[in-house]
């Protein structure tokens, strides 16, 4: 015979180490830092924090369970639980197991809620919280049936609804005279619980939804074999393409926010520079920035070291890098523009498109997209499955996040119409392996499905160029030079005035190209191609235009001095005339730089009149709108095989316990013991207690024989 589970402790100790495991990495905030036994495990998984962080990771089974057991008495049976929740005893047992794995259920055939849960969920499924004014539940028996004869319709309504009612007319007065609903404190009217859970017929849920919503949607066709791949891979090159663009970053940066992020209207620009949907160009800087491939000083942004190092790769790994980002990261790029709670735009490459915990329902979308191979999946579809799983994010996260995926998904080439495409497939792989063992897997599959790169070009009279295939790397610099007319089997491109113009603006050299085309054509290059690129190379830079941020005049010494000050090398001053100079510096920062150099500098305004305090606004360290930045919870620092080989070591008595750890152990075994709390003289006063919570530094405790509970910093405890 077993013997019985008399605590959370006693549960942890008849876990296998691979339970035990599965506990850590579901909730790794237990392992920091790590227990020094299961006692003290227990006791930190109990606490009211990790318990409510527990619960972002329950699906909507698991939350409907929790929900009806934070309702019955402490101690129900399995059976009473399902009946509770509309099911039988085998459907619940996999979200059952799943609950006792993670530590918030212990008990088999007498079923315990951790307190902090049972607590806390002061209104599970919709019910009032409960009051020692509640009736008693053959009261409230009484007072449904009695109310059954004169108004059933109005009971079945409110059933299964809110326990909030709102009116204040003959109905609402004939059900508070009938005991159905009461007044608040607040005025308000509500239902009683016990007589909720009576209109219920004792139960908490309606349905137990204890399997996840098929995705749905049009099946998945193709006119011509193999060109829903040709068309993943070639969008995963034109993402390439896209991230090729961050080289003119030297030549004309964007700048950034005084929030931090890229201004719309420079993203904007570098799309419609790109010939790139905006989302799509979103999506690629995005996964750049989150790779390390870009970053900014301050004022503007450039390519970083790293990026570098990523050009020099094979651009199936250089993909494959891009994409790893994107499915690991924490940022969101298809919300840019769009408002946040407090009403500011959303910056691409700032914090205000970072969202809690997106890394993970992005996954578990991939994941049940991987479910459906054969259907284009809709976002409605989508949408339900995700809240499903993850049934505490608000509906208008869910929405927004479903659409983000089919958005950016299909710009790096994994997703397709709401169907994963052959590259998305091994995402879904890789996103279970080491960063290592992805990267190879998605180079390998992009190498796998993509044709051999073309070398060559065929050129034509009327200013065409066809590359008969995927280019090669050397290729590459002709869409600086033309616009792209066409692509698929192959790319067609167009020499025109205005792009021969747009490649000398960006720095490239027309005799370069000439040299590349000469090489690369089967056929000599056009006489026409000729004149067109070496007229345009004669007439570029007559006129010359640069950039400036900020101008400064001052009587010529004072210029002089300025210029002459170690303080003002960060400007990089351009004498325009003796009295004017110019720099790509903030007004702001010129003015704390004029000041650190011993001037006294005005700010005007560009009628030259003093400007008002809004230019303080510039200035390093000035008045700034709080960033809205949420942040993942911590993870798991050590392997979770060598986390549970320490904890067990630490509980078999390997490890000497600290006064926290013996505590927490208390707690665990709902145990009692000699507590010493130091009084403000120094001296030890002992009592009896019984610990019930140890959190944030605070033990509470209850001394026995007396029913107040008391609180003491951890600090002045000490233990016999």
């Amino acid at each position: 015979m077993a013997a019985v589970i008399r605590s959370l402790a006693d549960s942890l100790r008849r876990f296998g180490d691979d339970r035990l495991e599965a506990l850590l990495v579901a909730r790794p905030d237990l392992a920091s830092p790590l227990p020094k036994g299961l006692g003290p495990l227990a006791a930190r998984a109990a606490g009211a924090t990790s318990a409510r962080r527990a619960l972002g990771a329950l699906r909507l089974p698991e939350l409907h369970l929790v929900e009806a057991l934070a309702v019955l008495e402490d101690g129900t049976s399995p059976s009473d639980l399902a009946e509770a929740v509309s099911s039988e005893p085998a459907t619940i047992s996999p979200g059952l197991e799943r609950l006792t794995t993670l530590a918030l259920v212990w008990g088999e055939d007498s079923l315990h809620l951790i307190r902090p849960l049972r607590d806390g969920l002061r209104a599970p499924a919709g019910l009032a919280p409960a009051s020692a004014e509640d009736p008693s539940a053959e009261t409230a028996e009484r007072r449904v049936a009695a109310a059954r004869a004169s108004v059933p319709e109005v009971l079945e309504t409110l059933a299964w609804g809110p326990a909030a009612v709102e009116g204040q007319g003959r109905l609402a007065l004939e059900l508070r005279e009938a005991g159905i609903v009461v007044t608040g404190e607040d005025g308000t009217l509500h239902l009683p619980r016990s007589v909720h859970l009576a209109l219920r017929g004792g139960r908490v849920r309606r349905t137990h939804a204890a399997r996840c919503p098929e995705p749905e949607g049009p099946a998945v066709t193709e006119r011509i074999p193999g060109s829903r791949s040709a068309q993943a891979v070639e969008q995963a090159f034109e993402a390439l393409r896209l991230l090729g663009t961050v080289r003119g970053f030297d030549e004309d940066p964007p700048g950034v926010l005084r929030r931090g992020g890229l201004p719309q209207r420079d993203l904007r620009r570098l799309a419609e520079r790109a010939g790139a949907p905006l989302l799509t160009c979103a999506t690629v800087l995005q996964s750049a920035w989150q790779a390390g491939l870009i970053g900014h000083d301050g004022q503007e942004w450039h390519p970083t070291r790293d990026w570098d190092a990523h050009r020099v790769q094979a651009p199936e790994q250089r993909w494959a890098e891009l994409v790893l980002a994107w499915a690991l990261g924490h940022h969101l790029a298809a919300v840019v523009g769009t408002p946040d709670s407090s009403g500011t735009g959303r910056a691409l490459l700032s914090d205000l498109t970072r969202r809690d915990g997106v890394r993970t329902r992005r996954g578990s979308l991939l994941r049940t997209l991987r479910t459906c191979p054969g259907i284009h999946a809709t976002r409605e579809s989508l949408a339900l499955c995700l809240a499903w799983a993850f049934p505490l994010v608000p509906a208008e996260v869910i929405e927004e996040e479903t659409g983000a995926l089919l958005t950016e998904g299909e710009a790096l080439g994994v997703l397709d119409g709401g169907a994963l495409t052959v590259l998305g497939q091994d995402l879904v792989l890789a996103l279970d392996e080491d960063v290592t063992e992805a990267d190879a897997r998605l180079t390998g599959a992009l190498r796998a499905a993509a044709p051999s790169p073309v070398d060559e070009v065929l050129l034509d009279a009327d200013l065409t160029a066809v590359v008969p295939g995927r280019p090669a790397e050397r290729l590459l610099p002709l869409l600086d030079w033309a616009e792209v007319v066409s692509r698929g089997g192959a790319l067609t491109l167009r020499f025109s005035t205005t792009s021969v113009r747009r490649a000398l603006g960006a720095g490239r050299d027309a005799e370069a190209l000439l040299v590349l085309l000469e090489e690369a054509s089967r056929s000599p290059v056009p006489q026409a191609l000729r004149y067109l690129l070496r007229d345009e190379q004669r007439r570029h830079g007559r006129v010359q235009v640069s950039r400036a941020t900020t101008v400064l005049t001052a009587e010529s010494e004072v210029l002089d001095l300025l210029q002459v000050a170690p303080e003002a090398s960060a400007l990089t001053l351009h004498r325009l005339a003796p009295t004017v100079a110019v720099t790509l510096s903030d007004p702001g920062f010129a003015l704390q730089v004029a000041r650190q150099a011993g001037l006294s500098p005005q700010a005007v305004g560009p009628d030259g009149r003093p400007a008002g305090p809004e230019l303080a606004h510039s200035l390093p360290g000035g008045p700034v709108d709080p960033d809205l930045v949420t942040v993942d919870g911590p993870e798991l620092r050590v392997p979770a095989a060598e986390a549970v080989a320490r904890i067990r070591a630490a509980e078999e008595g390997a490890t000497d316990l600290s006064v926290t750890d013996r505590l927490l152990d208390a707690i665990a075994q709902e145990g009692e013991l000699p507590l010493g709390i130091v009084d403000g003289r120094g001296g030890v006063v002992v009592k009896q207690v019984r610990p019930l919570s140890l959190e944030g530094g605070r033990l509470r405790a209850r001394e026995l024989g007396h029913d107040e509970e008391f609180t003491v910093l951890v600090h002045r405890v000490t233990l016999g």
